[in-house]
């Protein structure tokens, strides 16, 4: 009984203080968003994407020839007798131009790797700009990634119980949800910001040629 007494007046007083200083005492409104829908919905990262394909072509465009360049070099070899002067120059050319398409080789991949990570982390500064806004329009107070909506892939014991242990919602109620707001409102502005622009359609996957630089693809980051 004493401690229920002591609980009370500390409980009154808490809730005075709260209420003083203006702490908020309406409900909040939560909403939730489908973050990997919105990264393949947005015409800012198909945009994106075909400026990474017209630089890919560029860059295997430059491999494709210095590796011509590499084989000729390499053929006319044949053309001098083995330690000969004129061997050694040649072949010491062929050694610092293949030394060149590797290091060319090399910048090309980190180079399209740096554009698809840019392009990944500029698109989430957006969307979460963008969700403050729709947030502030509707009268949202949090706005949540809804990790529900992916599958748990088939692994292992310690691979399901990552997949599991990443988690953090249970259940989201899909009235809550707001994904398709924000798409259409980032969709809207960039079109009004690129009125030029007409992103192309997504289309499949080709099977890479011979020494044609990787494609990496970039998981959508921000996922609890």
């Amino acid at each position: 009984m004493r401690t229920n007494h002591i609980l009370l007046p500390v409980t009154l007083v808490l809730g005075a203080v709260l209420f003083a200083a203006g702490f908020p005492t309406t409900p909040t409104v939560i909403a939730s968003v489908d973050l990997e829908k919105v990264y393949r919905s947005l015409d800012q990262l198909k945009a994106a994407e075909a400026r990474s394909v017209t630089l890919r072509g560029e860059l295997e465009k430059r491999l494709a020839a210095m590796t011509d360049s590499v084989k000729s070099m390499q053929e006319d070899l044949d053309s001098f007798q083995v330690g000969t002067p004129a061997h050694n120059d040649a072949m010491n050319k062929t050694i610092l131009k293949a030394g060149d398409l590797s290091a060319l080789q090399s910048f090309a991949k980190l180079k399209m790797e740096s554009e698809q990570a840019n392009s990944v982390r500029e698109a989430y500064v957006s969307i979460r700009s963008a969700c403050g806004l729709v947030a502030k329009e509707q009268k949202i107070d949090f706005v949540f990634i809804d990790d529900t909506v992916p599958g748990i892939n088939p692994t292992n014991l310690e691979g399901t119980m990552q997949q599991i242990s990443g988690r953090r919602m249970l259940y989201s109620n899909p009235a809550l949800d707001i994904t398709d707001l924000l798409i259409e409102r980032m969709n809207k502005d960039f079109r009004a910001a690129n009125p030029s622009l007409t992103p192309p359609a997504a289309t499949p996957a080709a099977t890479p040629a011979a020494g044609a630089i990787p494609t990496t693809t970039t998981a959508p980051v921000g996922k609890s």
